[in-house]
């Protein structure tokens, strides 16, 4: 790791989200994150979604939920973006 990177653990930075996802926004896909992440709404990649994404954390059959990349908004369930990590 570089100077300044920072080891948080991904329950952390869930247990922070707000509880009530219905109640955020969903992200902008415009967004300078969402461009730096390379999100899209409707991902065009078989299995690989944001409802099957470990940091994800909708509830199952959600349209939308909360990703600790994404503070303060929802992400779409059918999403992507490029810190995809698969659910073991």
């Amino acid at each position: 790791m570089g100077v300044g990177a920072a080891v948080v653990p991904v329950s952390a930075l869930v247990a922070s989200l707000p509880s009530r996802a219905q109640d955020m926004p969903v992200v902008d896909p415009e967004s300078a994150q969402a461009k730096a992440l390379q999100y899209v709404s409707e991902t065009e990649i078989p299995d690989q979604n944001c409802a099957n994404c470990t940091l994800y954390s909708g509830a199952e059959g959600a349209d939308a939920g909360p990703c600790p990349l994404f503070p303060g908004v929802s992400v779409m369930a059918s999403a992507w973006c490029s810190a995809y990590v698969p659910r073991a």
